[in-house]
């Protein structure tokens, strides 16, 4: 018999629903996982464990009346008595928060609004997970604590003598919560994505990592999101309904269009023939699967403004909004950076970055694009921060030239595992690469029914 932890997130909540598990013996078989995990922050990218939260949680579930059960706060009770873990940025009542640095943690007085409307849905909480410093990279080595290993690509660097087996980074920020997901300790994580920080770790972890459209309006880059580990459980997590034919989702009336490229968006770099491949890939399977598949050019004009200045702009002058506090040089930089933009400049920036979304869809008649996720494999634990901060940013770009876009825009985008087909000899010991959908002119749903068509043909 298929033990809970083993199963996925939507089975174990249907099993819930049916009567088939209780949520107490749920919680029984995660709630000691998380303590094991909360010993080897390295292995399980866990900082806390809340094994006894988790029982109390569930002697409240237990107690509330069944009309409670179905709903809170208006939100349906569709995650009840699922095991989730959340990224060290959200606040829980009562529990300590790092942020991602010893110099910074503190125990939390309120239970932040992502957290507060999970537990409204009825998940239960069983871990806190690592996160890079205040968010701010897309690697995790927190500030004081062990830095999560990455446990998908594991083999050592053949090319080093002797090999390098210094253990690879699983990506930031959300990178506790992906390996926390990657080794079972949850079935699914709570973390948030402002510049790739949920699709950068499920690229390097093997993970589904959808991060949901969001306003711009405000300026805000960072939205909450999730990493699972199918295509399905991110359509649960998203709170996407089903469609009740064989199929995830429902097709479209007419066949989405889906752009590809693989030339970087934000910076000059050698795109890794693996996740290249891994992208035209992708696009022949979708094509095979009916959908319109085209090549698209850069996304920008080129006359201008520069995009990757409209993110770096506004990513810096978000940052001059954290408190005074002892910072790691990476972060005090980008700090420093910000600072340095005058108001009237912070706001030309704000209207260039309102006008980009016409702009991109002016160049691009298509429903959706797909690039690599990244532009080549994780590197070891300590590649990024061993550079100055400036070439430390610079360096995450080139990884990472594609994502951001999806963060000025504000629309959805997912990336997925991808295998590549007729794989032999050593790259058929490599792990999957991944590819991104970015949403152009279409939402999660579509964007989810894309990656359900990958996942398929993956695993076939």
């Amino acid at each position: 018999m298929t033990s809970s932890s083993e199963m996925p997130a939507r089975a174990l909540t249907e099993a819930v629903r049916s009567g088939a598990i209780s949520v107490s013996e749920i919680v029984s078989e995660f709630a000691p996982l998380a303590d094991e995990a909360a010993t080897d922050p390295a292995r399980f990218g866990i900082v806390t464990s809340l094994a006894e939260h988790a029982v109390d949680r569930v002697r409240s579930l237990t107690a509330e009346s069944e009309s409670a059960r179905r709903a809170s706060h208006g939100l349906p009770r569709d995650l009840l008595g699922l095991p989730v873990a959340v990224k060290d940025l959200f606040t829980i009542v009562g529990v300590e928060c790092t942020m991602g640095s010893t110099n910074l943690a503190f125990t939390a007085t309120e239970t932040s609004e992502p957290v507060a409307k999970l537990l409204a849905r009825g998940a239960v909480l069983t871990a806190t997970t690592h996160t890079s410093e205040v968010g701010m990279t897309a690697y995790t080595e927190p500030i004081g604590y062990a830095s999560p290993e990455n446990p998908y690509f594991t083999a050592p660097d053949q090319l080093s003598s002797p090999p390098d087996t210094t253990p690879r980074t699983p990506g930031g920020s959300s990178g506790g919560s992906a390996v926390a997901v990657a080794t079972g300790v949850v079935p699914a994580a709570l973390g948030s994505d402002g510049g790739g920080s949920i699709r950068v770790p499920a690229a390097c972890c093997g993970l589904v990592g959808l991060k949901p459209a969001h306003d711009i309006a405000g300026g805000n880059l960072s939205t909450p999101a999730f990493l699972t580990r199918t295509v399905d459980d991110a359509a649960l997590l998203a709170g996407l309904p089903l469609s009740p034919t064989q199929h995830a989702f429902r097709r479209s009336q007419r066949p989405l269009r889906i752009g590809v490229t693989v030339s970087p968006f934000h910076a000059e770099v050698d795109v890794d023939k693996r996740w290249a491949n891994g992208a035209w890939a992708a696009a022949d399977r979708l094509a095979n699967a009916g959908y319109d598949v085209v090549d698209v050019a850069s996304p920008y004009d080129p006359a201008g403004p520069d995009v990757f200045k409209i993110f770096r702009r506004t990513i810096t002058r978000m940052a001059t909004k954290l408190p005074r506090a002892d910072y790691s040089e990476i972060v005090q930089w980008i700090r420093a950076c910000g600072q340095e933009i005058s108001a009237a400049e912070a706001a030309a920036t704000h209207q260039q970055r309102m006008a980009l979304p016409g702009a991109i869809r002016s160049r691009w008649e298509v429903d959706a694009v797909i690039t690599p996720t990244l532009a080549f494999d994780p590197p070891r634990i300590g590649h990024f921060s061993a550079l100055a901060p400036w070439e430390d940013f610079d360096e995450q770009t080139r990884w990472t030239p594609w994502l951001s876009l999806w963060n000025l825009t504000g629309w959805a985008s997912v990336s997925v595992p991808i295998t590549l087909p007729g794989s032999s000899g050593a790259s058929a010991e490599l792990p999957a690469t991944s590819v991104n959908i970015g949403a152009v002119r279409c939402g999660e749903a579509e964007l989810l029914e894309i990656a359900s068509v990958l996942e398929g043909s993956s695993a076939g």
